[in-house]
């Protein structure tokens, strides 16, 4: 994700989650680090329309560069996304790492 714009993440993270990702309003890695998922498949758990959360889980594989510390890598990622429902709207509480593999 290069150069995020912070207001999309901060509408749909819970505030802990937001404060765990962005720390700061300054992005460390400047526009030397580009993340760029491709080929994003989302499962869903069943949902009835009653339920106050959902979880999602999300694979893709991504394309990350670092260039200020040459790291150029493909991977295949799977995460789980936890959402509830907040007024009237969906907001990402957790995310969980499930899976990373380096390809090459």
């Amino acid at each position: 994700m290069k150069k995020m714009d912070l207001r999309i993440e901060k509408a749909i993270m819970d505030k802990e989650l937001y404060a765990q990702f962005y720390p700061s309003e300054k992005f460390v890695y400047g526009d030397s680090y580009t993340s760029i998922p491709n080929d994003l498949q989302l499962y869903v758990q069943q949902y009835d329309g009653g339920q106050g959360e959902v979880e999602v889980i999300a694979e893709f594989t991504n394309h990350l560069v670092i260039k200020d510390e040459n790291v150029d890598d493909q991977t295949h990622d799977i995460i789980k996304v936890s959402l509830r429902k907040e007024a009237n709207k969906w907001v990402v509480y957790s995310i969980e790492d499930l899976k990373t593999e380096i390809m090459k």
